[in-house]
């Protein structure tokens, strides 16, 4: 079966056409005002040093990453929970086969969080290793993109489970699937870029002006979860098309 790419997204835009009040609202709070307060409250992750080969260097960046995990890592610990929570719902509300309203997925999602929350530790993890050399980063993100919503649709299915049922529905894809994992990639950064110049921009008046500040925040945590969102849409659109075979 040859997997329609362009189907895929046209599927996804029709959901978002749609169901654009449902999505501006567990979006809205789920996943726009995490990335806000990200953007605002945490502090960007020190970066790595212009030499791996120095050691001096290479403990000076592990102790600022302490001190920054330190002061940030119950933060981010929520943020992170309260975006994964507002994704398992949109999972929920669209491929649950009982087709729940809002406040029903709301209740579904709270005790199977633990569960997903497992389930993203095991796929984030070993795809930003895979990452380091980019390629193979892409080509695992892109099989395992219809991982959610089968663990979803397909409950009761463990995490182990969940990793085979989605290598087993993106056999012979995996190009197409890099090329999708490149798209929320991609669409966040550009659609952040422009925020970020303008903060850059200012020379600093952002800090001096908290309106500012506060606009460029929200306009940068907006256009990342737009990517977010699309990219939810691809995965449920992808998973639909592989599951049933079209």
């Amino acid at each position: 079966m040859k997997l329609d790419a362009a189907a895929v997204l046209r599927d996804a835009w029709a959901m978002a056409k749609r169901d654009r009040d449902l999505l501006i609202g567990v979006g809205g709070v789920f996943l726009l005002v995490p990335k806000v307060a990200q953007v605002m409250f945490v502090d960007p992750t020190p970066p790595l040093p212009a030499s791996s080969s120095d050691p001096a260097a290479l403990q000076a960046w592990l102790d600022a990453v302490a001190v920054w995990s330190k002061q940030n890592d119950l933060l981010v610990l929520a943020l992170t929970l309260a975006s994964l929570f507002g994704t398992l719902t949109l999972f929920l509300l669209y491929t649950d086969r009982d087709r729940p309203d809002v406040a029903t997925a709301l209740r579904q999602a709270l005790p199977l969080l633990p569960r997903y929350l497992l389930l993203a530790l095991l796929v984030t993890f070993p795809v930003n290793i895979a990452s380091l050399l980019l390629i193979p980063g892409l080509y695992l993100k892109g099989r395992l993109m219809p991982i959610g919503p089968a663990f979803v649709a397909e409950r009761p299915l463990g995490v182990i489970a969940a990793w085979r049922r989605s290598f087993a529905l993106t056999r012979g894809h995996g190009l197409t699937l890099m090329a999708f994992a490149c798209v929320p990639l991609i669409a966040g950064d550009l659609l952040a870029l422009p925020f970020e110049l303008l903060g850059s921009a200012l020379n600093g008046a952002p800090m001096a002006n908290p309106v500012v500040a506060a606009v460029l925040d929200v306009g940068n945590g907006a256009a990342r979860t737009i990517a977010t969102l699309a990219a939810i849409l691809i995965e449920i659109a992808l998973y639909r098309r592989l599951k049933s075979g079209i």
